[in-house]
């Protein structure tokens, strides 16, 4: 337990308890590399001591809610870096994003074609419609209006 303002008693965070643990890990893994029958009774003691650590983490742990996606599971099991997860769903990301901003780019242009084309074939169908569609969008120009009234499309 954590005292908060000295008066009152506090729960440990999962993340404190974890650290907790490791360290006492650290401790035991010394502990037992430096063994001799005089030091058996400290690392009952730590042992005891990481049992209880290990009996707190769980009453912490049911308390958070924290999604690990099953392929980052997946690498750590590999034996690999968890950054290397990161790394790879990062790049795919950028990749998606590149795809999905071409294919925006892509619309926006066939757009502008097929307003153009409209309005050589249609010059007063697209009037209203231009005039219908701003009224409906507040008045406000977008980028393809200002282009078809300039001439640019």
């Amino acid at each position: 337990m954590v005292e908060n303002n000295g008066n009152t008693l506090e729960k440990p965070s999962l993340e404190e308890t974890i650290a907790k643990a490791l360290w006492q890990v650290h401790e035991m893994e010394q502990q037992i590399q430096e063994f001799s029958e005089d030091s058996q009774s400290l690392l009952f003691e730590r042992v005891n001591a990481f049992v209880d650590n290990l009996t707190e983490m769980q009453s912490s742990a049911s308390n958070s809610q924290v999604e690990v996606p099953v392929e980052l599971l997946r690498v750590v099991d590999e034996g690999k870096h968890p950054e290397t997860f990161s790394v790879s769903h990062f790049e795919h990301c950028i990749h998606r994003n590149q795809v999905t901003k071409g294919k925006v780019e892509l619309l926006a242009h066939f757009h502008n074609h097929l307003l153009k084309s409209a309005k050589e074939a249609f010059p007063e169908e697209v009037k209203e419609y231009l005039r219908t569609r701003d009224g409906s969008a507040m008045g406000v120009k977008t980028e393809v209006n200002v282009g078809i009234e300039n001439g640019q499309v």
